[in-house]
């Protein structure tokens, strides 16, 4: 987010806001946010964001369907981890009709080209499995919704796990001994 090119100021009763000749290219997600400002300067946390995506015609899709939520990774043997979180279709702008993994291994997330989808099917919970990922480095994941041919989401929570494909060493040291009575 870049706090220091303000698009548009507005006074704290509107509800809404034009921004003149703004270009938004075609292929492109865009994520306003709202800040209040007081006299001296200060500026409050971001308001929820409103994402405006532009399709492949320069159209600009305004509907998105809610953002997932509760994501939590879970370590799974041979390397993998797994990715849970809940989905709450009431409210929302647009049905979902999917969702999108997107994976930073330490390059940063790349939001054109998410690692895996998973269809939404009506449930609450979802889940997802890895691949066989590098032993010992660190990945973070976000998960966004999304409808065909409508909008995006906002990222759920950030989660990061370290793949272990090696699991805990055996025990040692152990001995039973028992008495007939």
């Amino acid at each position: 987010m870049d706090y220091d090119n303000v698009q548009a100021v507005m006074d704290i009763d509107d509800t809404s806001v034009s921004i003149d000749a703004q270009a938004l290219p075609a292929s492109t997600i865009w994520d306003y946010r709202r800040r209040q400002c007081s006299d001296c300067g200060l500026e409050s946390g971001d308001s929820p964001g409103c994402i405006v995506v532009v399709n492949a015609d320069g159209d600009i899709i305004g509907n998105s369907p809610n953002a997932p939520r509760n994501l939590r990774i879970e370590q799974v043997a041979g390397g993998k981890l797994r990715l849970r979180w809940r989905y709450f279709a009431t409210n929302q702008e647009i049905a979902a009709t999917g969702f999108k993994v997107y994976m930073d291994s330490g390059a940063g997330f790349d939001f054109d080209s998410p690692l895996a989808t998973v269809s939404y099917n009506r449930k609450v919970e979802f889940t997802w499995l890895s691949e066989t990922l590098t032993h010992g480095a660190l990945y973070s994941f976000v998960v966004r919704s999304y409808a065909t041919d409508a909008g995006e989401s906002n990222n759920s929570n950030k989660v990061s796990a370290i793949a272990d494909s090696q699991g805990p060493t055996a025990a040692t040291g152990l001995s039973i001994s028992w008495e007939e009575n």
